[in-house]
């Protein structure tokens, strides 16, 4: 079988795909079926936010319900096996969601690629951010810190004093990203 070289992203021929997500792998030896331990992480509204330039190509959307079951699916490959879960089901996710009373539409933002969903971010109107997720494709690329910036801002639009999060002790690139955007451990 002959393959195809993939479409060159935002100008360049991406890397081998790592894992989707934010999330890496655990350390030998380490059971994370059983780990629960995490970081809780806080951010002054009145911290700088680094650049964090939308990468070519990509545009920003409140999520809808014609992007529950895209979503959901980048949520559970870029969860699956390593810092956190998400219902089996795209439709109890959705519903779930839908009924969660922090739930705001703005604060669930999808980012897309000539169409495809490739990344997400959730925070809550508590201005707690939930999740961020990112395609493997599309790592590297200042999606996550695209993505994270716009989160800020809408938090910030809000009248949010202060953003809270929770990244995994394991979890080594999602916390170099929150400590870049002036997260620190409570």
């Amino acid at each position: 079988m002959v393959r195809r070289p993939r479409k060159a992203l935002f100008g360049r021929r991406p890397a081998p795909p790592p894992p989707v997500g934010l999330a890496i792998a655990a350390p030998v030896g380490h059971d994370t079926s059983r780990s629960e331990r995490y970081l809780v992480l806080r951010r002054p509204m009145d911290a700088p936010v680094p650049a964090s330039p939308v990468p070519e190509g990509i545009t920003f959307a409140p999520i809808t319900a014609d992007d529950a079951t895209a979503v959901h699916a980048l949520l559970k490959a870029a969860y699956d096996d390593r810092f956190g879960s998400v219902p089996e089901s795209a439709l109890t996710w959705w519903k779930d969601l839908m009924l969660d009373s922090e739930y705001d539409s703005n604060l669930a933002v999808t980012a897309k690629f000539d169409g495809e969903i490739v990344g997400f971010c959730l925070c809550w109107t508590s201005s707690f951010v939930k999740d961020i997720a990112v395609d493997a494709r599309f790592r590297g690329h200042g999606l996550a810190s695209a993505l994270l910036a716009q989160a800020i801002e809408a938090l910030r639009r809000r009248g949010a004093d202060e953003i809270v999060l929770k990244v995994h002790v394991h979890n080594a690139i999602a916390q170099r990203l929150y400590r870049k955007f002036g997260f620190a451990q409570e």
